[in-house]
């Protein structure tokens, strides 16, 4: 009697061992499984282009690079000089054509040194503001402001080149120009009527 009951104790025991055993298994079998999908879904803390997007489908990775400009800015001339009196207030335009506020960025420079990006002056804001057409407004016109500017256009670095000068715009001498017209005509006049008379002949010059 006392054998029998050995037997079936040690036989219980024998149970709950391949019970525990057959447990373990399944649940290392689990962990495993979790662990190599949560390895998955992880992204890399320390790859700029990409970000963790929670509402993602699956949380995968989702790029964050902003968008490629589809509109190329341009200039139709390189470069100009503007004139103006000292201690004015003079406008300096940034005539760029196919330009998108959404896309392209107004960079003024001044002398190769950074004076606003964007709308943020980051110069002597007493001498300089915007206006609502991103053109540069020199408030007081002297020697600390004259001189060369440009405006530039990013990221495609569209330029062009301002000189900014104290004084007047020079005119030509209407007087001289009047003069040496009426030298011309004259000349041609005299010409003709010697050449009508054959006192000049055409093979005396060619």
């Amino acid at each position: 009697m006392t054998s029998v009951r050995n037997n079936a104790v040690s036989a219980s025991v024998a149970a709950l061992l391949l019970g525990w055993v057959i447990f373990g298994c399944l649940n290392n079998s689990v962990l495993a499984d979790v662990a190599q999908k949560s390895g998955e879904k992880s992204t890399d803390s320390t790859d700029p282009d990409y970000f963790y997007d929670e509402s993602s489908p699956e949380n995968i990775k989702a790029p964050s690079k902003p968008p490629q400009p589809t509109i190329t800015p341009y200039f139709e001339e390189a470069k100009k000089t503007v004139y103006a009196k000292k201690n004015a207030t003079v406008t300096l335009n940034c005539p760029v054509k196919d330009y998108d506020e959404s896309q392209h960025l107004i960079v003024w420079f001044k002398n190769n040194n950074t004076i606003t990006t964007g709308l943020e002056i980051v110069a002597d804001a007493t001498l300089y503001h915007l206006d609502k057409d991103m053109n540069l407004v020199v408030d007081h016109v002297s020697e600390k402001t004259a001189g060369d500017y440009s405006c530039t256009v990013m990221p495609q670095k569209a330029k062009m080149d301002i000189h900014l000068v104290i004084g007047e715009e020079p005119v030509a001498d209407n007087k001289q120009i009047m003069v040496s017209a009426s030298a011309l005509l004259l000349l041609s006049t005299l010409l003709a009527r010697e050449l009508s008379f054959g006192i000049l002949r055409l093979d005396t010059f060619f």
